[in-house]
């Protein structure tokens, strides 16, 4: 919510989003109760990714890990899917164990997929 409250200046908004993510889902007509994160699909699911992976994600690579590389490196994020480019291979590798780091900051994991 912290990552929220520096974009939205909107009390209310910020109570009804803090009240979306406590709801609970409805699965075959059984009520499991949530106390954080949005149910997979949700509508506000794209939205708040965006605004968490700003801070986490994307502000990092552009103010921490490109100043410190050689060769050309480009982040493309769509909501919480990314992909990252590198021209230099050990760079790539490098970023690879800070990205899971910088991830485990702020309670994320990474799916590894390489292809």
């Amino acid at each position: 919510m912290e990552c929220l409250k520096q974009r939205i200046a909107d009390p209310t908004l910020l109570r009804l989003i803090s009240r979306f993510l406590k709801s609970g889902i409805l699965e075959e007509g059984v009520y499991f109760e949530t106390d954080q994160g949005t149910p997979q699909g949700g509508v506000l699911s794209p939205v708040l990714a965006n605004v968490y992976l700003h801070y986490a994600l994307d502000l990092w690579f552009e103010n921490e890990v490109l100043p410190q590389l050689t060769g050309f490196a480009r982040l493309i994020r769509y909501a919480d899917d990314f992909v990252v480019c590198f021209e230099n291979k050990d760079e790539a590798r490098a970023f690879g164990d800070e990205l899971r780091r910088q991830m485990g900051k702020f309670g994320l994991t990474i799916s590894e997929r390489i292809e």
